[in-house]
């Protein structure tokens, strides 16, 4: 019953699409200013964040993590990274371009250590003490754990059937098996204006605060799902 109220709504949703496109007097235009405006505003209110936090985010990474530390200034992201020997043959992230020329990635399976933590240290999620994630799409923890994720993992740059594609990934080869990666991110990159309460610590973290990530990648591969 629940999968078919999904369909419905999916069903009427696109009825309510084809309608407004079947309408003469539509305005596409007003639409595509509107789109642009709203992008516009999303953009003030991360700029607006990400300068409010940076000297934070600079102070905990220069404190916790020394000469170690390193930043990425298009994300505001900072990191200090482990790699792993023995990964000549490292894993390639791809993608795909869709019909309408965009360029997006194809997800990838991993196993993995990781942690959440406050900036104060508190750890509000985690894998089980010896028992890796396993996450057949890494998808699924993205949609958890926010954007920041996929700039750990991905290289700065994919190659998408032939054309470079710039992902602002931290590690120019994406994160490798056994590789070792902590991060500090702006909260739009986390969990932005939600508050999460899911974690395995039963730990709140509020909305709009920047979260501190380690993850350590036991295998990784293209994903079945």
């Amino acid at each position: 019953m629940k999968k078919f109220t999904k369909f419905l709504m999916a069903f009427l949703c696109m009825g309510i699409v084809f309608a407004s496109c079947n309408k003469n007097d539509f305005d596409y235009e007003k639409a595509e200013r509107e789109q642009i405006e709203k992008a516009r505003l999303e953009k003030v209110r991360r700029d607006s964040l990400k300068r409010i936090q940076a000297p934070l985010l600079e102070q905990y990474a220069k404190t916790k993590w020394g000469d170690k530390a390193k930043y990425s200034d298009s994300t505001g992201i900072w990191y200090k990274v482990e790699l792993a020997a023995g990964n000549e043959t490292p894993y390639v992230y791809k993608g795909t371009v869709n019909g309408y020329g965009q360029a997006g990635l194809t997800p990838w399976a991993a196993t993995l250590n990781f942690k959440g933590e406050l900036m104060n240290g508190t750890v509000f999620d985690k894998n089980t003490d010896g028992i890796p994630k396993v996450y057949d799409n890494i998808a699924t923890a993205i949609n958890i754990y926010g954007q920041a994720w996929i700039q750990a993992f991905v290289p700065t740059i994919v190659n998408i059937q032939g054309k470079d594609v710039r992902f602002e990934g931290l590690l120019p080869k994406g994160l490798q098996k056994n590789d070792i990666i902590s991060f500090i991110s702006p909260s739009y990159y986390t969990f932005d204006q939600v508050e999460y309460t899911k974690g395995s610590e039963k730990v709140t973290v509020p909305k709009n605060t920047p979260v501190v990530y380690t993850i350590e990648l036991k295998t990784i591969g293209n994903t079945g799902s």
